[in-house]
């Protein structure tokens, strides 16, 4: 009777898994992951650094993920913002640079042409960093033909 009740006791008592235990994120990896997140880095390289599976730092992270740039940008914004109102030096060149780069801020030219003289100067906005070198090279050409024109 005795290995009757250990049959039961083993049928019903719960399965034991092999392997790692399930992951669980601490406030410190979730900190980690967002910094890392706001600084550009890809799932790919958070994941080799974290010694995880990209899968799993999709499946464990995903406000950080979701929120890490945007607050990196706001934090830079921000200083950016106190230096600017400031009275004392900052690096306003670096604050620039990384909103330019990741906050996807852009200086836009303004070409005023001179025209007639009894005409107003018109005002172009032109941003031609998309442009490729033949496209460059093809409004140089149309540019020439209608200065040569006027002349």
């Amino acid at each position: 009777m005795a290995k009757q009740e250990k049959d039961r006791e083993e049928l019903s008592s719960p399965i034991k898994r092999r392997g790692r235990p399930p992951y669980e994120p601490t406030e410190k990896d979730r900190l980690y992951v967002e910094k890392m997140v706001g600084l550009g880095l890809t799932q790919a390289q958070i994941g080799k650094i974290m010694g995880m599976a990209e899968e799993t730092i999709v499946k464990h992270f995903r406000e950080e993920l979701d929120n890490g740039e945007a607050k990196a940008n706001s934090a830079v914004a921000q200083n950016l913002f106190n230096i600017a109102t400031s009275r004392e030096q900052g690096s306003v060149a670096a604050a620039i640079f990384w909103m330019k780069s990741r906050g996807k801020w852009k200086e836009i030219n303004h070409v005023a042409h001179g025209g007639d003289n009894d005409r107003a100067p018109i005002k172009i906005d032109a941003n031609l960093k998309g442009l490729s070198d033949a496209e460059l090279d093809q409004m140089q050409n149309l540019l020439g033909k209608v200065t040569s024109k006027k002349e």
